[in-house]
């Protein structure tokens, strides 16, 4: 009998039986394995865990998991609108099994077992250094049977956790200088590669930039959130005038307009400053940690590690 994997894999010859006598599938134990996807995985959405000659494999339904926050986790059926298979291979598999363009002529498939119900639930959070995403799965009430009736998995059973990481949005910006227009407004403006005004904008909460020197190591950091600190992307129509964000609302001329603006959903702001040589101001060298900044494409803005540069404030000699 010829089955065939949905189209992303070949079609394989299964076999129930070898010269032992029937295959006999019992229940799976995949604790030890770990999920895994393809480079093409955004394409194909497939996973799976192996287990030396065993495989449990799943196909997501397109766009399922994405860059992005899910504040309660997110479903997907099967069968319909995703897949999930237990294959039962004749030597040990690898990823390159499921990975190569051109399939290997081994292992071969002795059995594989096709799940006919069941429920996909992912919740996504951000990694905490801002490097991606992870999709906890969970699989609930899978009907995923052997010859005899039994389950293969557990009624609920947690598959594992798959990292996405967004690609760059290459704007291929061009930034100028800080521009500070107080001690919780900076900003840095340019074009992006379409000649549209870009714009980097923090909005600090207060008593980041005092004048004096923060210990060696031990910057000031701001968490971004609510109560926090935030970080603001800006793509305007044209070219921004100079000091725009420094001015009043009404003082802004009505060109260029801001077609979109991005916040930051996650980062932190650290701030380490120090004596200038000539004695009369400080240097504040900004950077942005853990950062991410994506776009409605779900493609990055911002590097999770940017430097936005070194702001210097100067004192006054009246001061004591």
């Amino acid at each position: 009998m010829r089955r065939v994997f949905l189209g992303l894999l070949p079609a394989f010859l299964l076999v129930t039986s070898c010269n032992d006598g029937d295959l006999d599938i019992e229940r799976v134990d995949f604790s030890d394995s770990s999920l895994t996807g393809c480079n093409d995985f955004a394409d194909k959405g497939l996973l799976f865990k192996i287990a030396d000659s065993e495989a449990l494999i799943l196909e997501l339904e397109s766009n399922f998991l994405r860059n992005r926050v899910t504040a309660d986790s997110i479903e997907s059926d099967i069968p319909g609108e995703s897949a999930l298979y237990y294959r039962y291979f004749d030597g040990t598999v690898t990823s390159d099994y499921f990975c190569s363009t051109v399939a290997p002529s081994t292992p071969t498939v002795l059995q594989e077992v096709t799940a006919t119900g069941g429920t996909i639930r992912a919740l996504s959070t951000i990694k905490s250094d801002g490097s991606g995403f992870n999709h906890g799965i969970v699989i609930h009430g899978a009907v995923l049977m052997n010859d005899a009736g039994e389950r293969v998995i557990e009624e609920r059973f947690a598959l594992g956790t798959y990292t996405t990481t967004p690609e760059s949005a290459s704007l291929g910006a061009d930034f100028g200088d800080i521009i500070h227009c107080n001690d919780t407004l900076l900003y840095k403006a340019g074009t992006d590669n379409i000649n549209r005004g870009v714009a980097i904008v923090l909005d600090l909460e207060e008593g980041l930039l005092l004048n004096e020197e923060t210990p060696e190591d031990d910057p000031i950091v701001s968490t971004l959130g609510s109560e926090g600190s935030k970080v603001l992307f800006y793509i305007f129509s044209g070219a921004l005038p100079d000091n725009y964000f420094c001015m009043t609302e009404d003082e802004r001329p009505e060109s260029p307009t801001p077609e979109v603006i991005y916040e930051a959903l996650q980062g932190e702001i650290a701030i380490t400053t120090t004596e200038t040589s000539d004695g009369t101001g400080f240097a504040h060298q900004i950077t942005l940690r853990k950062l991410m900044l994506l776009n409605e494409n779900e493609q990055r803005l911002l590097s999770q590690s940017t430097s936005f540069g070194t702001y210097t404030s100067t004192v006054s000699s009246d001061n004591p």
